[in-house]
């Protein structure tokens, strides 16, 4: 029952001492306890791989690469690196490159390139692409997360691979995918589709597309061992090959590309190397383990990432690719197909943590909280909807809501 007004008060006023006493209330309060974010320093590298993708973690991100902007003295000494790395795990650079470099402008730099060649003689011209950027901001940003991460993976899963009988495999290390040069044809995946090797031949023959980014970074415990896999929900058969792929200790959850890159209020908006081959309806897959509080800031430094999860990476695509090499009929492509039930179970294990006591989200507020058990209590059954557009913005406000409390941002219980 409403409390009545003190005598001579006017009636306006309620509502807005009820909306200043929340404020108040919610700036003293500050956030909830939750867990403590995960000090990456502290986490064992136990494996081989794992310490040698420190160490090209360590080249790529070191200040004397001062941040691997296009066109800087880094950037060419980080093309070198990569191309040496390429040569010694066994890739073969393309004959009409005449090496392992494809130019993209002289103020820019180079992408990077090799190949593993399909084993049967008589194999179709079928191709998989593996690939991230190697570009970043410039100094004193020295993306160790961004993007150094995903090629020290990248080499690592060229290590470890063999030639599959039927598939080409190209192995490529992007550049300038970051701004100013995102979405224009300098970039470096944009330029790559536009001037697609002859031994590739036309984009039909990619059979897949494996782009990857911000593979390093850890934050929230519960998913110290998880990365997300999105994209590949537009073709039926590579989703399946997702879902089958496994490696010992990694926890890939799928999520389609809708519940990244629908920003509330603001609409669609791409975010990596991914986006010129889904534009072009190319089967596709996109992997990240998401953005932390270090993303774009001067401390993604080598010593934030989780190497021993970027090793178990390595043996989970190494798996899926050879997988996908026992696909010979093409995939086809269907753009706005979801695989609805897997997205809400991937969300509501997520979501189920970070409402719990013990495992909230580092920096999660009350109104946080507020929105995130309202947020549960829908995905408890939210499978069983049809997923329709009302639908699909609520999960994508969901998902919007963790990405942006695992990154450390404020004001995630507005969307």
């Amino acid at each position: 029952m409403k409390s009545p007004l003190p005598p001579g008060r006017p009636p306006g006023v309620a509502p807005i001492l009820t909306a200043l006493s929340l404020l108040l209330g919610l700036a003293s309060t500050g956030c909830l306890g939750t867990m403590e974010a995960i000090d990456p320093r502290s986490l064992p590298i136990t494996s081989a791989s794992g310490q040698r993708l420190q160490q090209h973690v360590s080249f790529l991100a070191s200040p004397e690469l001062s941040g691997r902007q296009p066109g800087s003295s880094g950037n060419r000494q980080a093309a070198h690196y990569i191309e040496e790395q390429f040569r010694a795990v066994g890739l073969q650079p393309l004959p009409s490159l005449g090496g392992y470099r494809q130019a993209i402008s002289p103020t820019i730099g180079d992408n990077i390139l090799g190949f593993l060649p399909p084993t049967a003689a008589s194999a179709p011209a079928r191709w998989m692409l593996i690939g991230a950027h190697y570009d970043h901001l410039g100094y004193p940003f020295l993306g160790a997360d961004d993007n150094a991460s995903s090629v020290a993976i990248l080499i690592e899963t060229a290590r470890r691979m063999t030639g599959q009988p039927g598939h080409g495999i190209l192995f490529v290390a992007f550049n300038s995918e970051e701004s100013p040069y995102f979405g224009k044809t300098e970039m470096g995946s944009q330029f790559l589709f536009h001037h697609l090797p002859p031994e590739i031949g036309h984009a039909g023959n990619l059979q897949a597309v494996v782009i990857m980014d911000l593979m390093g970074g850890v934050q929230w415990p519960p998913l110290k061992d998880a990365i997300f896999a999105a994209g590949a929900e537009t073709s039926p058969t590579l989703y399946q090959r997702v879902k089958q792929a496994s490696a010992p200790s990694l926890t890939v959850f799928p999520v389609g590309m809708h519940l990244v890159e629908e920003i509330p209020e603001i609409g669609h908006k791409a975010f990596s190397d991914y986006d010129v081959f889904r534009n072009h309806g190319l089967p596709f897959l996109f992997l990240s383990a998401g953005r932390t509080p270090r993303y774009h800031t001067a401390g993604d430094v080598p010593s934030t990432l989780h190497y021993d999860r970027m090793a178990a990476t390595v043996n989970w695509l190494r798996n899926l690719i050879t997988l996908i090499g026992q696909d010979e009929a093409p995939y086809g492509f269907q753009a706005d197909r979801v695989e609805w039930v897997d997205e809400v179970a991937s969300f509501r294990e997520i979501v189920n943590r970070a409402v719990h006591d013990g495992t909230r989200i580092p920096g999660t507020s009350r109104w946080s909280l507020y929105k995130l058990e309202q947020d549960a209590e829908w995905l408890r059954d939210a499978d069983r909807l049809v997923p329709t557009p009302q639908n699909r913005d609520r999960l994508e406000r969901i998902s919007i809501r963790v990405q942006c409390l695992m990154a450390g941002y404020s004001g995630c219980f507005t969307f």
